[in-house]
């Protein structure tokens, strides 16, 4: 069984460099340098790139798109600074501050290290979340109104019904149901919720928020788990840092869940990443199981389902070994669907079936609107270095195949009319957050190796990086009044 690498970050001061070793099924990449220039074009061709289709979109002529008249950003275009915007700057240096020091130390624990990075991140969001100076933006998306649009507007239905005969009747309510959210998502969403406002009660929505966005950013140990494996523990500990500081991941902690469905499905991702480079079928069926217990939030697993299945296939070397991996991760997730089933009344199919199209007329202009939107909001560190370091070949690294994948599935599926797909165009930034956990691991791994062949100081570069990211995210959020 090959094992987890350990060496392509090992280091202590002064040592030198540990290289990873590669899996047995795949040959030993390149070890030739990464020059420094080519990160700084990317991230200058990026930017450039980004900047064109943002201007773009302001100046379109509007498009039937109700509110988003000014693609390909989700939100309303007002731009508003407030005097909160200055709690910013002491969130984004300590978070730059503790990037730089988990990823330049090794005598810091792998858990503290992640620890600190998401509760500094949880406070830079909330920072973030003030940029408007509404400090009812971070509690939005939890208003039990029966004219909320979010899911909480349909939280009483399961004080009236009960759980289990909520979950069975879930499918037949679609048009009972007030939120589009609440139609388009399996019960198991408005369960979750359910629970945390019956721990905390309704009098406390900034406490659900606030561990809402603990776990939206938890999603900080999955990047580190798929760039270690494919690049080693300093390249996961960058991984993390990159994420937890991602203009997305910092909108989206306080005001939407699909920043917690994230966590699910990018852990079932990092497990499968696992799996693959271990050969092994218990790390694959926990994968399954993972991804199973994510269908009880969203539909969107299915995506991962495929893309992992192709990924396997790809990189097992043989239909034997692939078979081995593939049946127990369709164990893994057969099981939990099953004790859904059982257990707590939960009919996928069913789920399925009764969901809501996204009825918008097919405009080209999303082939690239989508993608677009989704890279301007991972911001420019991930966006530039987590693309490049899909295709690139890094050296002493593994390839990352799953997430890329993924990303080229994702976006072939936003090119297609809405009539098939149930996308709705202008909200990847939310429903494609999955992704950003992806791209945080291929560029932790372009940072690492870009440090170490430049001999630039991995922290300085770490924390440069996520200030770049901070900055974005309070321009964004001061540009748009993002919606939930």
């Amino acid at each position: 069984m090959a094992q987890l690498p350990t060496g392509a970050a090992e280091e202590t001061s002064g040592a030198a460099r540990t290289a990873v070793a590669p899996a047995v099924d795949e040959p030993t990449p390149p070890s030739a340098p990464l020059p420094g220039f080519r990160p700084i074009l990317a991230l200058l061709g990026t930017a450039a790139a980004l900047l064109a289709v943002l201007a773009y979109g302001l100046h379109r002529s509007p498009i039937t798109f109700g509110v988003f008249t000014h693609p390909p950003v989700y939100g309303i275009w007002a731009p508003t600074w407030d005097r909160l915007s200055l709690t910013v700057l002491p969130a984004a240096v300590l978070l730059a501050g503790t990037a730089w020091l988990v990823t330049s130390s090794r005598r810091i624990p792998t858990w503290l290290a992640l620890g600190a990075l998401i509760g500094c991140g949880v406070l830079t969001a909330l920072a973030v979340g003030l940029v408007r100076g509404d400090p009812h933006d971070l509690i939005r998306g939890l208003s039990t109104g029966p004219k909320s649009p979010y899911y909480t507007s349909d939280l009483h239905f399961l004080d009236e019904l009960g759980v289990r005969e909520f979950i069975e009747r879930h499918p037949r309510m679609t048009t009972a149901l007030h939120s589009y959210n609440s139609r388009t998502h399996p019960p198991g969403t408005l369960v979750f919720l359910y629970l945390l406002f019956r721990l905390f009660g309704s009098a406390h929505t900034l406490r659900i928020a606030t561990v809402l966005a603990a776990l939206a950013l938890a999603a900080a140990a999955c990047a580190w788990a798929i760039g270690r494996t494919l690049g080693g523990e300093r390249a996961g500990r960058i991984a993390a840092a990159l994420f937890v500081a991602a203009p997305g991941p910092l909108m989206l902690a306080y005001s939407s869940l699909d920043m917690t469905f994230a966590l699910v499905m990018s852990a079932a991702v990092a497990l499968f990443v696992l799996a693959i480079h271990r050969r092994s079928a218990l790390v694959a069926a926990a994968a399954g199981a993972v991804l199973g217990l994510g269908t009880l939030l969203t539909f969107a697993t299915s995506f991962v389902a495929l893309a992992a299945t192709l990924a396997v296939l790809v990189q097992s070397g043989s239909l034997q070994r692939a078979a081995r991996l593939l049946g127990a991760a369709l164990a893994g997730g057969a099981l939990v669907l099953v004790l859904a089933r059982v257990l707590g009344g939960f009919d996928v199919l069913a789920s399925y079936r009764s969901s809501p199209g996204a009825g918008r007329p097919y405009d080209p202009y999303w082939i690239v609107g989508s993608p677009s939107a989704w890279l301007i909001y991972a911001g420019l560190p991930l966006a530039a270095l987590g693309i490049a370091g899909l295709f690139w070949a890094v050296p002493d690294a593994r390839r990352p195949v799953l997430p890329l994948i993924l990303v080229l599935l994702m976006v072939g599926w936003a090119a297609l009319p809405t009539v098939y797909t149930k996308l709705r165009p202008g909200e990847v930034e939310r429903t494609w957050a999955f992704l950003y956990p992806l791209l945080a691991a291929t560029a932790g791994v372009m940072v690492d190796r870009w440090s170490r062949r430049s001999r630039l100081p991995a922290g300085a570069l770490v924390a440069g990086l996520v200030i770049l990211s901070v900055a974005q995210a309070v321009l964004l959020q001061g540009l748009w009044d993002n919606l939930n």
